[in-house]
């Protein structure tokens, strides 16, 4: 549908001649080089050529606009004959008319253009110079919206920007960029968290200073200021990592006293602030300090595994904020997956895919003849993808489907059994950890003559020393100026080309390719 607008910037920056098909069109189209830009143009050179009347061209106008084929179809005959009778020659028209419909695909008026390209310029100036800043404001406009919000953080990952998650000493409301120039989540992009205990945090955050402990928090805030679904977002959002004498895991473990150290906290804060009013109006007020309630200890518990935290994390954030599941597993994603889980359906014409995710929601179910089925669901960096599993395939694979679990996913599309429609079948489903063994091969790495140094050497021969494994190793060494590539014709080495390897590989800046 944009075909056209290379041949616009080529023809502004004086690369391409500019032509015009008819002479009589140059009057409308000297201002955007000869190409149709603007509706405006349309309207005006269909009375020009062809003899439009006013109401006529706006009719056109209109059914480029709505995309209208078929009343377009119908005003060509019109097109050729009226201009025809103005002396232009009928291929001409027919050349111009066929632009035209391929114009119609993104036919814009100038009005809105310039309002349009007025605003790209101010927002590409804002990400150019500015970019923590403009999309922690483009986070805060969607925070409502998950898709766009996981769209938009994987924009600051390409951009180099680092995303924290929520924390209760250096967030505010909305997405905000701290003085390290990271984007930090806004805590009131938390689901349970409104507007009132946000702003409570904050308005005694500023007036006096950060909070040293959760207790300190409990103890500052007005009583009812925040309650347990507040703080219990909070804790599973990373808010209170901050406080490095409590981790996550504690706060919903059993305390001494309730079911939940969380409970107890709440039970703590308000029988202080009940103890500080009361102890305010007694007599002995100026003792308040000796009758204060206890601090409750924290719970022994063990911590949470990544995908644990990183499960829980979800359930309020909606992402994955502190990490993913998949990150250690970032050499099998690279090298062995063939497509991202958001992008199947536009696979379908390809007999076989490899997908890896995480399994995030597993549904085990009974049908009504007593032969077990599930649902599922797995995600990736990307997106995430939901399929069903019947009969042998479901008995087959369903131990592997549990959430939490990293997966590699054999699978293609086939006509579905009710209609010609392509449906994804699941071949093959197997622990993504164990890929990286039995699909690897080999490792081949590529040193560039004029990079090679003795620190590399010297960095390369420990490295392979303290990764010795079962994977061949294979060495090129590239003379770019020369243009020749010569194998290392080294002793035998085996490496274990995991995932620890391949980030020591980059950090060194060495270029590598897995072989299969």
């Amino acid at each position: 549908p944009l075909e056209y607008i290379p041949n616009f910037i080529a023809r502004k920056h004086g690369r391409e001649p500019v032509t015009y098909d008819l002479p009589a069109m140059e009057e409308y189209l000297e201002e955007t080089y000869g190409i149709n830009v603007y509706q405006e143009q349309i309207m005006l050179l269909s009375q020009k050529l062809a003899g439009f009347t006013k109401g006529e061209a706006d009719m056109l106008r209109k059914a480029m606009g709505k995309k209208k084929k078929d009343l377009l179809d119908k005003m060509l005959p019109q097109f050729v004959s009226g201009g025809e009778e103005r002396g232009h020659p009928k291929d001409k028209l027919e050349k111009v008319w066929k632009d035209w419909e391929a114009f119609a695909s993104y036919a814009f008026n100038k009005s809105h253009s310039t309002c349009y390209a007025f605003v790209a310029f101010q927002t590409a100036y804002l990400k150019a110079h500015y970019p923590a800043e403009f999309m922690a404001a483009v986070l805060t406009t969607n925070k409502s919206d998950i898709s766009k919000i996981t769209f938009f953080l994987q924009e600051c990952k390409r951009m180099g920007l680092d995303v924290l998650g929520p924390d209760i000493n250096e967030s505010v409301s909305d997405f905000s960029v701290n003085v390290r120039g990271q984007v930090r989540f806004g805590m009131s992009a938390l689901k349970g968290v409104g507007e009132g205990p946000v702003t409570s945090i904050l308005d005694e955050r500023d007036a006096n200073g950060r909070y040293v402990s959760v207790f300190d928090l409990l103890t500052r805030l007005d009583q009812g200021a925040i309650n347990k679904r507040v703080l219990e977002s909070l804790s599973l959002g990373g808010a209170f990592d901050c406080f490095d004498d409590i981790h996550r895991a504690q706060y919903f473990a059993p305390s001494d006293k309730y079911d939940t150290y969380i409970e107890h906290l709440v039970k703590y804060g308000n029988a202080y602030l009940k103890n500080k009013i009361s102890a305010a109006t007694s007599l002995f007020g100026a003792l308040q300090d000796e009758i204060m309630v206890e601090e409750p200890p924290p719970p022994d518990c063990r911590e949470w595994s990544l995908i644990e935290k990183l499960d829980k994390e979800k359930e309020v954030t909606g992402i994955f904020i502190s990490g993913h599941p998949l990150d250690d597993y970032r050499m099998e994603v690279a090298n062995f997956v063939t497509c991202t889980l958001n992008e199947v359906e536009n696979n379908k014409q390809r007999n076989q895919l490899q997908l890896a995710g995480s399994v995030t929601n597993a549904r085990h179910m009974i049908s009504k003849n007593g032969n077990g089925w599930g649902i599922f669901t797995v995600s990736d960096f990307d997106g995430e993808l939901e399929f069903r599993l019947f009969g042998e395939d479901y008995q087959k694979f369903k131990h592997l489907l549990e959430p939490g679990k990293a997966i590699f996913i054999t699978a293609g599309f086939q006509r579905g059994w009710r209609d010609d429609t392509m449906e994804l079948k699941i071949k093959d489903v197997s622990l993504l950890e164990s890929v990286g063994d039995t699909m690897t091969k080999g490792i081949r790495l590529t040193l560039p003559l004029d990079r090679l140094t003795s620190e590399i050497v010297v960095g390369l021969d420990r490295l392979c020393q303290k990764h010795e494994g079962q994977h061949q190793l294979r060495m090129v060494l590239l003379d770019r100026q020369n243009r020749v590539k010569l194998p290392l014709a080294a002793k035998t080495r085996k490496v274990k080309a995991d995932n620890d390897f391949i980030a020591a590989l980059t950090k060194l800046g060495v270029d590598y390719k897995i072989e299969r």
